[in-house]
């Protein structure tokens, strides 16, 4: 566990590792700015991660909306500080000293080490929170002015430059920034300053980005009795995509999960998720993937209520819903479509393929969960050249005759698989593949293309080493 140890983020410039940001576990030697070796050197026991600022962006913004249970009006601003407008709330609460004891038992229980503070402004707000010490902290505005002058200059959220430029200057508190005078601060350290102030004491406006609510995106549909006919299911499902896909198209959104739920009368509800490669809102389509799943239902007693709701959604214009621009866009549309039907029905049984680069070839292809990205294969990887579809599992020792049949190196005539002799017609090869000696694997194999009378065409091998002769490959 990482809990109560000292942590620090770092960035990557060149060959050094800066420290970005830094636990309250660490010790007060060690400040952002510093490199990973000297904190180290300062600090036995550091644990260092890299920074993540797009993830841990995100993360801000899923805690944002997770808070929107106490307010309605939560801001994000990153790296790692929230506001919420508690205007108003003091009543709902019955006081802003139990609003406050909420936000922190809730933050305890999902174990994120939070400093709060309420003031009647943001910027002061932050600057308690951030620099005060450690409780709680509610603010009147006659305590304002007292309760920030004792905080350093980064607690009005001054660029670093300038953090330094009064450190040099001997200034060391909030305190020490209001004796100098307006003039000489705008001078000598730009407008921004003075704007800083003025949102910390309240004589000036702060714009805060509050996020968007987002209402859940469900439809619901009870039954007048218990149905156990398919179709009948199958018709409530059209009518439960149908206002799923208007839900979304107001929002913007196209689905990319869904959840199902269907409630039995006795047993338990059972509760079926729904990927999609792509975002989808087209009520088509969504009425056909549950009635996929719907089709795998287990036998019993019957369905009483069925609930369908968006788990992730993402932005889906009206121009990507209608605009296809090649056949091959088309295309590939219809494939992802396909592959969603077909997970519906068999579930993780449906994988996808993806090239490796590699030039042994069972070694060239793997499956994955998740679709990747589209690419070709480097020039040496093994699927360059013509390749069979199937290749078996495991190749399969076969019995060759060979002419001249005194060589070892001779061209194959027929083969003998589980006792059928198969009369090759044409032959092409040898293509030579040396193994991977660095993995313990140093045989060496000489491949050929063959094909029989009956049309049937096979990969076959000899282990030039050994001279034993495999089937690993068919052409269908």
């Amino acid at each position: 566990m990482l809990r109560h140890k000292p942590l620090v983020l770092v960035e990557t410039n060149g060959n050094r590792h800066i420290v970005v940001h830094v636990s309250p576990e660490a010790s007060p030697e060690i400040y952002p700015g510093m490199t990973l070796a000297e904190a180290g050197a300062r600090q036995a026991g550091l644990v260092h991660f890299a920074a993540a600022p797009a993830s841990d962006r995100r993360d801000l913004q899923a805690l944002g909306y997770w808070l929107m249970r106490f307010g309605p009006k939560v801001c994000i601003h990153p790296p790692a500080s929230v506001f919420l407008d508690a205007t108003g709330l003091e009543l709902l609460y019955n006081g802003l000293m139990n609003f406050q004891q909420r936000i922190a038992q809730a933050l305890h229980t999902l174990g994120i080490h939070a400093a709060l503070a309420l003031a009647p402004r943001a910027g002061a707000a932050w600057a308690l929170a951030a620099f005060g010490k450690s409780g709680s902290h509610i603010l009147e505005p006659e305590q304002l002015l007292s309760a920030l002058q004792p905080l350093p200059p980064e607690a009005l959220r001054l660029e670093a430059q300038t953090v330094e430029a009064l450190a040099s200057l001997g200034v060391r508190s909030i305190r020490d920034i209001l004796q100098l005078d307006r003039n000489d601060l705008a001078v000598r350290f730009g407008p921004s300053i003075l704007k800083r102030i003025d949102q910390a004491m309240g004589t000036a406006p702060e714009t805060l980005t509050w996020l968007a609510a987002r209402a859940p995106i469900r439809a619901s549909l009870e039954f007048e009795g218990v149905v156990e006919a398919l179709d009948v299911l199958q018709s409530a499902a059209g009518v439960l995509t149908r206002q799923l896909a208007a839900q979304l198209a107001v929002c913007g959104q196209g689905a990319r999960e869904l959840s199902l739920t269907c409630r039995r009368p006795y047993g338990a509800p059972i509760e079926e998720q729904v990927r999609l490669l792509r975002p989808c809102r087209d009520e088509a389509a969504l009425s056909k993937l549950i009635g996929c799943v719907l089709e795998n239902l287990p036998p019993g007693e019957g369905v009483i209520a069925m609930d369908l709701s968006v788990k992730r959604a993402e932005k889906l214009s009206d121009q990507q819903t209608t605009l296809i621009n090649s056949e091959e866009e088309r295309s590939t549309v219809e494939a992802d479509h396909l592959v969603e039907r077909l997970r519906a029905r068999l579930g993780p049984a449906v994988e996808w393929g993806e090239l490796v680069e590699s030039h042994m070839p069972e070694y060239a292809g793997r499956c994955r969960d998740t679709p990747g990205e589209a690419k070709t294969a480097g020039p040496r990887c093994a699927v360059d050249i013509l390749r069979p579809l199937r290749l078996l599992r495991r190749p399969r020792a076969i019995q060759v005759i060979v002419r001249p049949a005194e060589s070892c190196d001779g061209e194959p005539v027929s083969f003998t698989d589980c006792s059928d002799v198969r009369r090759l017609e044409h032959v092409r090869g040898p293509e030579r593949i040396i193994g991977q000696w660095w993995n313990g694997r140093w045989k060496t194999r000489d491949y050929f293309d063959v094909l029989d009378a009956a049309g049937g065409r096979y990969w076959i091998f000899r282990v030039v080493q050994s001279g034993q002769w495999f089937l690993h490959g068919l052409f269908e």
